[in-house]
């Protein structure tokens, strides 16, 4: 029978603190996800790889992180065949244990491809957070019988936490390109009202005429008011050098 290596809580607040280092220090994406696949292939005992597979709005599925080329090797493997307990996972909102290949008969063709590259035993997690589908958590050992119900509550519990933190820095990304696109409109805004001044200057109208006087020219020559407005105030700068 396979020993239980539960995690002590101190170990525990150790993982769990790494991971929040990385958040608050505000690393990309891609680093978070290295460290999550470092940290689970060192909590599992008997672990020889791990690997994250995240999945977009239409389902397209890709290794995001991976501890080593064996990894990317078996999840491209699944990703072409359609099967495997990476996409089980995903697709059922389960966690999927693979004791043994050698006698797997649930994905027959890519346990055996999987066995032909030295790999016996598996252990994937759906990684979602508040309903929504992420991708899957998942460990590879080259051991037979390695995973055991303890192992999945523990990487159970780490896809959680990753999950957490996958979601917040999708929420600071999005943020700031919100407020990229605030900036951006901003300085549209007072680009144009300054292309609109010099307008009423230079033609001697009143701010509506102006204004419409912007919008007309970029309808006629079929580019955004942004770069009418820019040319504008570009010209005033050539016509003082």
């Amino acid at each position: 029978m396979t020993e239980s290596h539960d995690p002590t809580p101190d170990a525990w607040a150790a993982v769990f603190a790494r991971m929040a280092g990385v958040l608050l220090s505000e690393q990309t994406v891609t680093t978070v996800l290295e460290l999550i696949t470092s940290l689970a292939k060192d909590t599992l005992p008997g672990t020889d790889g791990s690997g994250i597979t995240l999945v977009d709005e239409t389902s397209n599925r890709s290794t995001s992180a991976a501890t080593g080329r064996m990894v990317e090797h078996l999840d491209a493997l699944q990703y072409e065949l359609g099967e495997g307990p990476c996409l089980t996972a995903i697709r059922d909102v389960v966690a999927v244990r693979v004791d043994d290949l050698e006698v797997e008969e649930r994905w027959p063709d890519w346990s055996r491809r999987a066995v032909e590259l030295g790999m016996s035993s598996s252990l994937s997690v759906p990684l979602q957070y508040a309903g929504e589908m992420m991708g899957a958590l998942k460990v590879y050992s080259t051991r037979p019988r390695v995973y055991t119900s303890d192992s999945e509550d523990i990487l159970g519990r780490f896809a959680d936490q990753a999950a957490i933190l996958l979601a917040n820095m999708h929420t600071l990304t999005a943020a700031e390109a919100l407020n990229e696109r605030l900036l951006r409109a901003l300085r549209d805004r007072d680009l144009i009202a300054t292309a609109k001044g010099i307008v009423m200057l230079r033609e001697n109208l009143e701010a509506d005429r102006a204004a419409q006087r912007l919008l007309e020219s970029s309808v006629q020559r079929r580019i955004p008011v942004r770069e009418v407005a820019a040319e504008i105030v570009a010209s005033t700068h050539t016509e003082t050098v």
